[in-house]
């Protein structure tokens, strides 16, 4: 988070509401992966590009979305169930341990990029964003220089976020809006989690 307060900037004290922003905030880049996703962050991916290319006939980036698997086994899991056909669709990039990369990646095009499973952003030694760039990412790595540096004109921002914002912001180039938000997500379950109603302290 880009706080004035320089103790703070690179924590979790600022936490805002999707609507802080009224779709207005630009972001370069976007990352979705590392240990903070599971199988089912993939597959609401998955579900979003649909959902976009049939409410707008076509899926546009206009900020890249770098996305790294968390494991092997659940890019074969979404091979066998259809959802890695999916985002191969969309992408403009897909790895290849029989070609593997020389050099981390440190631009980009405005695409959705498959990266080879397991960290990616967060770990400082993979893909790199460009100095003062504002990333919207899943990963929780807020230290210093660790996803973005500053630049000479912009210090560098990590909002973190919800999976569907972060692709959705990469779609826009920008947050989105709640109706944006909504229409993105339309018919996915994004969590069956409710809090325990039982009285846990007398």
């Amino acid at each position: 988070m880009n706080n004035e307060d320089v103790s703070k900037r690179y924590t979790h004290d600022n936490i805002r509401p999707l609507s802080y922003y009224g779709g207005t905030k630009k972001v370069d880049l976007g990352f979705v992966g590392s240990c903070m996703v599971h199988k089912g962050d993939m597959k609401i991916l998955a579900q979003m590009l649909k959902n976009i290319e049939a409410q707008q006939g076509k899926v546009e980036f206009k900020a890249p979305l770098v996305v790294a698997p968390p494991t092997y086994n659940i890019v074969d899991e979404l091979k066998a169930e259809g959802d890695w056909d999916v985002l191969v669709k969309y992408s403009g990039f897909e790895f290849d341990d029989s070609a593997p990369k020389g050099l981390a990646r440190t631009k980009y095009e405005n695409m959705l990029y498959l990266e080879r499973p397991g960290c990616n952003l967060c770990m400082g030694n993979q893909e790199k964003a460009e100095p003062g760039d504002t990333v919207m990412a899943t990963s929780t790595r807020l230290f210093q220089g660790r996803v973005v540096k500053d630049s000479g004109e912009k210090k560098g921002e990590s909002l973190l976020s919800s999976t569907p914002v972060v692709v959705l912001s990469t779609i826009l180039g920008r947050t989105p809006t709640m109706k944006e938000y909504e229409a993105a997500v339309d018919g996915i379950v994004l969590t069956k989690f409710k809090p325990s109603q039982k009285q846990l302290v007398q």
